[in-house]
């Protein structure tokens, strides 16, 4: 693997995704996606990712957790995948509940509406299942998660996808339940923007968030890391993602799972 070429399509990536939080973007701002012929594979993908998250944290960023992208079978046959992909989340990319987005510097954000997972303890062995993962959940809450490529046009591989962090940009959470009053697997949502209604389901992520979280768990230890007390886990989208633009009110409607809303300025 060419480790230069890493570095700089890491440098090129967190630049672009950094110009977005300091200022509005221009097109010219996001990376080229010629540039992502580079890429030779999944490996080098992550290689990329992990070359924006140790930028992140050089430049005093902390990283709070992870996100499950592709948990969706249409979503994997898109890209070509066999398995969803994984993201790392960072505080500052957090809102509060409540607090509006800012979609300056966005380039094109859509919504995802999520299960979030707080873990209370650690989840490290190789064979994790989503019981495992349950009993290990000290909380779960409805989450937005707002998407966005830093690729010109977006991503068209599966390579480009993931070295962009999964497309990882905002996230919410919503106010948190014990994780045992709340049939995950069941779970309907609703979200509605203005009047437009986009229906979604826990059974569209791998049949239950569980399962997803327990994938990350599976996938993280493969390079060497693993899922931590206090780790925030971003599930993957119950609802299709959702075109969103400055004035759009958000509503989530998880059941008994709980509502959350976001304001876009």
């Amino acid at each position: 693997m060419n480790r230069e070429l890493v570095a700089e399509l890491g440098r090129r990536l967190w630049r672009a995704g950094e110009g977005a939080t300091a200022a509005t973007a221009a097109d010219s701002a996001a990376v080229g996606s010629a540039v992502a012929d580079q890429l030779d594979g999944l490996e080098m993908a992550y290689a990329v990712q992990s070359a924006t998250h140790d930028l992140a944290i050089a430049a005093g960023e902390r990283a709070i957790g992870y996100k499950v992208g592709l948990t969706a079978q249409p979503a994997r046959e898109t890209f070509g995948a066999d398995e969803p992909a994984a993201g790392y989340l960072l505080a500052s990319r957090l809102l509060e509940d409540g607090e509006p987005l800012a979609t300056a510097g966005l380039f094109a954000p859509l919504a995802e509406v999520e299960v979030a997972f707080t873990l209370g303890e650690a989840l490290p062995g190789p064979r994790v299942t989503a019981r495992d993962v349950r009993d290990a959940t000290a909380a779960v809450a409805p989450a937005f998660e707002i998407v966005d490529s830093r690729w010109r046009g977006g991503a068209r591989t599966l390579p480009m996808l993931v070295a962009d962090n999964t497309n990882a940009a905002r996230a919410m959470v919503g106010p948190s339940v014990a994780p045992a009053s709340v049939e995950l697997s069941k779970i309907a949502a609703t979200l509605t923007i203005g009047s437009r209604t986009v229906p979604g389901s826990a059974a569209a992520v791998m049949g239950d968030p569980a399962e997803a979280v327990a994938w990350l768990a599976r996938h993280l230890l493969r390079g060497g890391g693993r899922l931590e007390a206090g780790d925030i886990v971003l599930s993957g989208t119950l609802c299709a993602p959702t075109a969103i633009s400055a004035g759009d009110h958000l509503v989530a409607d998880l059941g008994e799972l709980g509502r959350i809303a976001l304001d876009v300025n």
